[in-house]
Formats: C-alpha cells, structure tokens, sequence
C-alpha cells in the first residue's frame, strides 16, 4: 500500500474530463445554426472611442443599419474536433454570418487548447463582406473555458475595440447561447445543434 500523505494532485487534468474538451469536443463538436443580433448601446461613446479607425466605424454603422432595417442574421457554425493535435488538443471552427443568403461575416478560428484544461488560446481569420481579402486580417485572442465545460468566455479586439463574449451551453448541450460585448455595443448569439 503507497502512503500518498503530502502529495500534491496533478494540476493537469485528464483528457476527458479537462473543461475545454468538454466544451469543445464533448459538447461543441457538430454544425450549429442560429441568429446573430448586433447593436449599438452607446453612440456617444462610439463616437467618443478613440482608436476605432474610420474604416471599423463605416462597419459599425454599415452592421447597425442593417440589422434594424432587416432583423437578426443567419449565424452558421461548424466545429471539427482534434483532441489528439498540439499539446492538448485543437478545434477548427467556421463561423459564418450572412443575411438573404450574402455572406456579411466569416470566421475561421482554431482553438489551441492549453494543458491546463481551461485555457485556450484563438487563432483567427476574419472576414468582413463577401469579397475574398477585402477588409480580412488575422490576429489572436485568449479564451478560458468555465470549470463545468458549458461556460466560455473570451477576450477579443474586433471593430477597433476589445470585447468580451460570454457562451452559455443550455442543459440539453444541444443549444447555446452568446453575448459579445464592448464599451458601445451589444451582439448575441443564440444557436442550436443541427449534426
């Protein structure tokens, strides 16, 4: 019989039950399809935000028209998991926002999971409009998955602000629901499991 008196445990979890491979490939793992909404809550602070850049202010303005005048857009997105990639697992995931069939917004993000089993960090490719390297960059973000692996949160610097987006798996795991905020606006996200 080993004595484990004095011995720490592990700060590693296991694969299967680490949060990110819950929430990524227990949970998220699939096609979703939803609603995306997006508005501003602020224009004297959007006005007022210094470093938003002309060119994310006409987006802003350009998003906001848009969504009062025709509703919530079309939110698609397809995750595919690789537990056994990088050092603890990678996530692709596509995301795509479009309204009467026009492609308004596309992600391409791989999540690299962190050993710890709650940090993530994002590798993102970002598209605004539906024309190939227009108004396209790439950058990178951190995310932590929640302790239970239903909660998310990330950190992300889109339009020229930082924002944090906040998801919420519904007990069936067959639904979600996100809230992206900043300093001046408000986007969400609700979807559901398709495949």
């Amino acid at each position: 019989m080993t004595n484990n008196v004095g011995s720490t445990p592990s700060s590693t979890p296991s694969r299967s039950d680490a949060p990110s491979h819950i929430y990524y490939f227990d949970v998220g793992a699939g096609t979703w399809h939803g609603e995306f909404t997006f508005r501003v809550t602020s224009w004297d602070r959007f006005r007022n935000t210094a470093g938003i850049g002309l060119l994310n202010r006409a987006l802003v303005v350009a998003m906001a028209l848009t969504q009062r005048l025709t509703g919530a857009a079309r939110l698609e997105s397809t995750i595919v998991a690789n537990p056994s990639a990088g050092a603890f697992g990678v996530a692709d995931n596509v995301v795509r926002i479009s309204k009467f069939g026009v492609t308004l917004y596309l992600m391409k993000e791989r999540y690299v999971l962190a050993p710890d089993g709650r940090g993530v960090t994002v590798e993102a490719n970002e598209q605004y409009t539906p024309v190939p390297r227009i108004l396209a960059r790439k950058f990178t973000y951190p995310a932590e998955i929640r302790p239970s692996g239903m909660e998310s949160v990330y950190h992300l610097p889109v339009l020229g602000s930082p924002w944090t987006a906040t998801y919420q798996v519904a007990a069936d795991r067959q639904s979600l629901m996100g809230e992206l905020v900043c300093d001046w606006a408000k986007a969400t996200e609700t979807a559901r499991r398709v495949s």
